[in-house]
């Protein structure tokens, strides 16, 4: 699956992530890492246990689980409360190796959607190796703490990441992983620059993003999801495409020259559009 946005709320509160569940966010990220106090780990995941076990009906939103990092004395718990019928996945914060990942995958119980957060230089590194493993179903760049342990400065511009950035695209693309989504947007308030921050990683590869409040989300969808233009372009390539002599290959359109390329990238817009039901009636 590819999600728009992927929304956190702190394992801590059960009101909150119950409420969570009717936000417009695409998917829903419950937290046991980094919102949790390290004193408060086990009460967290008892308080997602309560909150999953009301849920009578399977939500329609997906959940997932960030879990503590791996090796941590709270890792192996987590990873377990992932088997939970109400679960569909886990997030695998600082993931750096296959080795990770596989053990992350037998302890949720070989099913569900895993996606791994690259946020240090070793995971950057070693992203091949993440992503040999045929089970990582998306990707996520966790910016701040990848800042951190490379000695960076973040700048509004971005410019400080976009290695990290275009590497996992490359390497996300290349091991046919589809969901790429880019880090967190610290500042609830900055509409302005969440947009522009969301702009420059869509025209990386990025295809979603999390988000740390609701506020946040229409921005994300706006930016993620395909235009009202985007998808008249596409229908009209594609209209065309399907009426051409068969075998012409290339074609001009307003003037311009349609090729395969071109095309292809008309299916994806298309394809984008669907899958978000901006769409009505195929």
């Amino acid at each position: 699956m590819i999600y728009r946005s992927l929304m956190f709320t702190p394992g801590t509160n059960k009101e909150r992530l119950l409420k969570s569940v009717s936000s417009e966010a695409d998917a829903l990220l419950w937290d046991l890492e980094d919102a949790v106090h390290p004193n408060e780990k086990a009460a967290a995941r008892a308080v997602i246990q309560e909150a999953l076990d009301e849920l009578e009906d399977k939500p329609a939103k997906p959940i997932f689980l960030r879990v503590n990092q791996y090796g941590t004395e709270w890792y192996k718990d987590d990873v377990k409360l992932a088997r939970h019928e109400n679960v569909n996945g886990i997030m695998l914060p600082k993931a750096e190796s296959a080795r990770q990942v596989e053990e992350t995958w037998e302890g949720m119980g070989a099913n569900g959607e895993l996606i791994v957060l690259v946020e240090t230089a070793a995971g950057i590194v070693r992203l091949k190796d993440i992503f040999s493993n045929p089970n990582v179903s998306g990707v996520a760049f966790g910016a701040i703490d990848y800042a951190v342990d490379a000695d960076l400065t973040l700048t509004e511009a971005g410019l400080e990441a976009i290695y990290a950035r275009s590497r996992i695209v490359t390497y996300a693309k290349a091991a046919g992983v589809e969901g790429i989504y880019d880090t967190v947007f610290a500042d609830i308030h900055n509409t302005e620059s969440l947009q522009k921050r969301a702009v420059s990683a869509r025209a990386l590869g990025f295809n979603g993003q999390m988000a740390v409040h609701p506020k946040q989300i229409e921005t994300i969808h706006e930016v993620y999801s395909p235009s009202r233009e985007d998808i008249d372009w596409a229908v009209k390539v594609l209209h065309h495409a399907e009426h051409e002599e068969k075998g012409a290959g290339v074609f001009m359109l307003d003037g311009k020259m349609v090729d395969r390329p071109i095309i292809e990238k008309a299916k994806q817009i298309y394809q984008a559009a669907e899958r978000y039901q901006l769409i009505i009636g195929g």
